[in-house]
């Protein structure tokens, strides 16, 4: 059995780590979105059109979330804006644990189901972690 949520634990941090990887990049874009100038703005549309072109023609970056991890991260997802952040050095510290409850409350989930979820949840925010507070 141990071995079985080893495996189980592994893919959840995996997802995690796609997870953050995605926000890392959505992050790298102006925080408002506005675009300085006219040739600034045709520049960003032209690299959106190619993102998504690439997209379309690869699946290698695809997620798969099996069916037993699935009520986890729609869970850890519901969280994303929910993360805990250091303001001076701007460091991703975790979490929001009240938040957690809440989530899992609105969620409607079953009470007998949320240590477990809570469980997994601690494995995927050490997993996206490392990637959310990576340098560079």
């Amino acid at each position: 059995m141990f071995i079985w949520q080893g495996r189980c634990q592994k893919k959840l941090a995996d997802a995690a780590r796609y997870w953050a990887a995605l926000q890392r990049s959505q992050s790298a874009a102006p925080a408002d979105g506005r675009a300085a100038d006219p040739q600034e703005l045709q520049d960003a549309i032209s690299a959106r059109d190619e993102i998504i072109a690439a997209d379309e023609e690869s699946d290698d970056d695809v997620c798969i979330i099996w069916p037993e991890n699935e009520q986890t991260w729609q869970v850890f997802c519901a969280l994303g804006h929910c993360w805990r952040s250091d303001t001076m050095s701007g460091q991703c510290l975790g979490l929001d644990r009240p938040a957690i409850e809440s989530t899992l409350r609105l969620m409607q989930i079953k009470r007998k189901k949320h240590q477990r979820i809570f469980e997994d949840l601690l494995v995927m925010e050490d997993a996206a972690l490392e990637i959310l507070n990576r340098a560079g």
